[in-house]
């Protein structure tokens, strides 16, 4: 299975908002075109993932119930009018036709937009501010994209996930940087490992052009 596959039934068997879709499947694909860069096999990847439904799975159960409410309703709404939005797809109307930007991904240091060392430092910056649980000056990080896709949740609901207790940040792993372009678009993704007192937790992060905060997820 490629890898545009895989993300696409992943989508498919999502239960939330369309712009919570597009933030989680950027995120996805950013992961595995990380540990692609490794130099790790594509099948290899993809089995530590799971099945699209299993992961999809995972997903749905860390939404709130009234996100995947909305995501029903609109799921029949859809259905009524016979079109599906294909994720990160873009639909031609005049055409009539739906193409696929695939976003393509280069190596930070090869970048023209973006310094490695501010993203480094950016990045360090939003994880302490979250690790601190100063959720508000936080938010003043993110772009109006993030701000949308967390409409109704916070900060502090997505910690939860994880769990109530984290304890106190122990340290922080090997960071990992790369350039993605989408669309004429470029963002910085980056992806860290951290240890606290009680759990161990991912942290994958996008930033735009601004050096706003656009993408943030944790696992």
């Amino acid at each position: 299975m490629t890898k545009q596959r895989y993300i696409k039934r992943v989508g498919r068997a999502l239960e939330c908002a369309p712009a919570k879709k597009r933030e989680i499947l950027r995120q996805l694909d950013s992961d595995i075109g990380i540990a692609l860069g490794e130099g790790r096999e594509l099948r290899q990847i993809l089995e530590e993932m799971g099945t699209p439904r299993a992961l999809a799975g995972e997903f749905n159960e860390s939404l709130d119930r009234e996100e995947r409410g909305r995501a029903r309703r609109r799921k029949w709404g859809l259905r009524i009018v016979c079109i599906l939005g294909a994720l990160l797809a873009v639909l031609a109307v005049a055409a009539g036709t739906v193409y696929w930007m695939l976003p393509k991904e280069r190596n930070i240091e090869d970048s023209k937009v973006f310094d490695a060392a501010q993203v480094q430092s950016r990045a360090e910056e939003v994880i302490a501010l979250f690790s601190a649980e100063e959720y508000e000056t936080l938010e003043g990080y993110a772009s109006e994209e993030l701000r949308e896709a967390l409409a109704g949740t916070s900060f502090s609901v997505i910690r939860g996930y994880i769990g109530e207790d984290w304890g106190e940040l122990q340290s922080m792993g090997r960071i990992y940087m790369v350039e993605i372009r989408e669309r004429n678009k470029a963002y910085a993704a980056v992806q860290v490992n951290v240890s606290y007192e009680n759990v161990n937790v991912t942290f994958t992060l996008s930033f735009n052009r601004q050096m706003e905060l656009y993408g943030f997820y944790v696992r």
